[in-house]
């Protein structure tokens, strides 16, 4: 009996994780929406598992000079899209630390990742994907696993 009610329970909380998540993606879609009919937008990631997960989007004009600035920062589904003043007018691709200063490390990172991506895409290469925090733990496993096995044979 108590097995079928701990299935029932994580179903139930599966279910309304899987809602809420919904929930989130609309209104992100929503705002990248919004910005994108009005101009190019670049997005800049930071995904984590244990800190809050960061991700902005930035609407950027024909020089390139950023116009609007929306961002998503938290750890869990109940996280919006907010918007952030403070860098409209400064061009993208010239976005420095100086112009970072008033923000947080991981809204930092994640306006460094947007302006990286942006470089790239603008030099005509291909943006590589951000494996998520699972698979990071996975792969830094897997290394370890490696790196002792290859010690023992070699």
């Amino acid at each position: 009996m108590f097995i079928i009610m701990l299935i029932i329970i994580l179903a139930v909380g599966f279910a309304v994780q899987y809602f809420l998540g919904m929930i989130q993606i609309r209104n992100f879609t929503k705002n990248y929406t919004e910005l994108r009919q009005n101009g190019k937008v670049v997005i800049g990631r930071k995904p984590s598992i244990f800190q809050s997960g960061t991700l902005v989007l930035m609407q950027i004009d024909q020089r390139n000079r950023i116009e609007k600035v929306r961002y998503m920062q938290g750890v869990t589904v109940f996280s919006k899209v907010k918007k952030l003043n403070g860098l409209a007018g400064k061009r993208v691709d010239k976005l420095d630390t100086e112009d970072l200063e008033k923000f947080n490390r991981l809204l930092k990172n994640a306006i460094l990742d947007g302006k990286r991506t942006f470089n790239i895409i603008q030099s005509g290469g291909e943006v590589e994907k951000i494996p998520s925090p699972m698979m990071k733990a996975v792969n830094r496993v897997n290394s370890m696993l490696n790196n002792k096995g290859g010690k023992a044979n070699g």
